[in-house]
């Protein structure tokens, strides 16, 4: 009789260092969108764009939702359209609300570490907004909802599409 409940309280104790940890309530996949903008500040849906970091690699169309591998790694981000150029970004990863859990509810310092090898206990941008022409940096920190970011310039990028030189006036 004895050993039943020390059966019991070691699964009930497994269980709940679970339920508090990032890998059960964030999962391993978060979903974010991207928008693409031309230089002249128009939305191009369907823009080919790939993002990368060191847990996968995912194909996507701007304009949708789909779901991204967490990790402590930032997010490598390049999107391209036909006859106008690239855009890349760089979205920064950021420890969340899951990981805290570990340490509140249950897990503790064991939770915590299997949540950072997995990458669980990070998430980026849920919806970030590229620019063709631009490199951009996404960062979370200032943003706890799921509103746009619209990110921090660093460079401009050459688009290697040329662009027409404007035709001076003959002279009179």
């Amino acid at each position: 009789m004895n050993w039943r409940f020390w059966g019991l309280a070691a699964t009930m104790g497994i269980l709940s260092i679970l339920g508090g940890c990032a890998a059960v309530s964030q999962g391993l996949d978060q979903p974010m969108r991207v928008d693409v903008m031309s230089q002249k500040g128009e939305i191009i849906p369907d823009a080919r764009c790939r993002a990368v970091n060191d847990k996968a690699k995912v194909k996507m169309r701007s304009g949708r939702v789909i779901g991204v591998r967490r990790s402590r790694a930032d997010l490598v981000i390049q999107c391209s359209v036909d006859g106008q150029g690239v855009a890349t970004g760089q979205a920064i990863s950021r420890p969340n609300i899951g990981f805290l859990g570990n340490f509140v509810l249950a897990g503790g310092v064991i939770g915590a570490a299997v949540d950072d090898s997995a990458g669980t206990a990070y998430t980026y941008p849920t919806w970030i907004q590229m620019v063709i022409g631009e490199d951009r940096l996404y960062d979370r920190s200032g943003h706890r909802d799921e509103s746009l970011d619209t990110g921090t310039l660093v460079r401009k990028i050459d688009t290697g599409v040329a662009v027409a030189s404007p035709v001076a006036a003959p002279a009179r």
